[in-house]
């Protein structure tokens, strides 16, 4: 009875340690399917560096001007009739975090291009204006728009050849400093107009450069987590908890199953040699054909054996069917081999 009492208990075991195993192997892999730290960005500063330009020009009273003696950004440049042409960079800085204050240095430089020549052009001293000590500054220049066609005009017709088209290019080679609450930041930007004057009589405004970023940012990892029944773990500990734990729960829930399966080959031999006792010397091992024969299946091994020695047949064992058979005429005897008939004759 405390055989049988402890069977029971294993077989309990092995269900209850199987159903731990499957639950601790599904965690881990959720464990390790989990990143161990999640890496996020943190920006340190961005500092935006941007230049409008704008430029007012004087001009001589015309008819397309409307007599005016000025025009502004954004009105047509009609070359013959501009005199002096004053151009202005407008810089604003935007950072993150804000600035305490910014210091500023700009020199401007003028070429007058053709195909084939250049020419550097002599400019006014440059003009600054502060916006203000911390968001942007304004620096402007000026251009003698009568010389310069003079000058044009001169080289012309020293090397013989006319263009069509003749560019001015202007280059505000600018240093920044400006200061953050925990550095300061030194950066440098060119923004540039170039005014191509064309054989149309126009003179067209084109610009570039005008935009500089400064940033700087920092990679940095925090640990993750993970829910192991209801349970915010961290996955580092999860790791280390689950896949020692999964490995002890494998080997004893291994253990249990392989005596589960010891003691029923155990049952199973104590059947065969019971047999043999019992039925002396009548059990051999045979393939039986059970088909179109009544068949009768006993559940009891005491009732097996009491109709073998009547009909004084031999026990046959089929290993295919793993069932011991007794044959009489047209009816067939079989015993249920389930080990239950032998534990009922042990506790007789």
């Amino acid at each position: 009875m405390v055989k049988k009492d402890m069977v029971k208990y294993v077989q309990v075991l092995s269900v209850v340690l199987l159903a731990l195993l499957a639950l601790t192997l599904v965690n881990l892999v959720i464990a390790y399917r989990t990143p161990e730290y999640r890496v996020y960005t943190v920006s340190n500063y961005r500092v935006e560096y941007i230049a409008e330009v704008s430029y007012n020009a004087s001009v001589k009273p015309s008819l397309l001007y409307g007599n005016r003696s000025n025009v502004n950004t954004g009105e047509p440049l009609y070359t013959r009739l501009v005199k002096e042409l004053n151009i202005c960079f407008v810089y604003n800085i935007k950072s993150s975090p804000p600035a305490l204050s910014s210091k500023y240095e700009a020199t401007p430089r003028a070429v007058l291009r053709s195909e084939g020549w250049d020419k550097v052009i002599d400019l006014k001293k440059v003009q600054h204006e502060s916006i203000n000590r911390t968001n942007g500054f304004t620096a402007c220049i000026s251009i003698n728009f009568t010389k310069v066609l003079k000058d044009i005009a001169i080289i012309e017709k020293e090397i013989g050849v006319r263009r069509d088209k003749h560019n001015i290019t202007i280059t505000m080679d600018t240093s920044i400093e400006t200061l953050l609450p925990n550095r300061t930041l030194r950066s440098r930007m060119n923004p540039t107009v170039t005014l191509q004057i064309t054989n149309d009589g126009r003179t067209y405004v084109i610009t570039k450069n005008l935009k500089e970023v400064e940033e700087s940012s920092t990679s940095l990892k925090s640990p993750t987590s993970v829910n192991i029944m209801g349970l915010t773990v961290p996955t580092s500990s999860a790791r280390a908890t689950l896949l020692p734990l999964s490995v002890i729960l494998g080997l004893t829930t291994a253990i249990s199953i392989g005596l589960l399966l010891k003691h029923g080959k155990e049952e199973k031999k104590n059947i065969e040699e019971l047999l043999k006792e019992r039925l002396k010397g009548k059990l051999i091992k045979g393939t039986v054909d059970n088909s179109g024969v009544a068949e009768v299946t006993l559940h009891n091994i005491e009732d097996f054996i009491t109709i073998a020695n009547e009909h004084r047949n031999d026990v046959i064992y089929d290993q295919t069917k793993g069932k011991y058979y007794v044959i009489d005429l047209n009816t067939i005897y079989s015993l249920n081999n389930d080990n239950s008939q032998l534990r009922k004759s042990e506790e007789k």
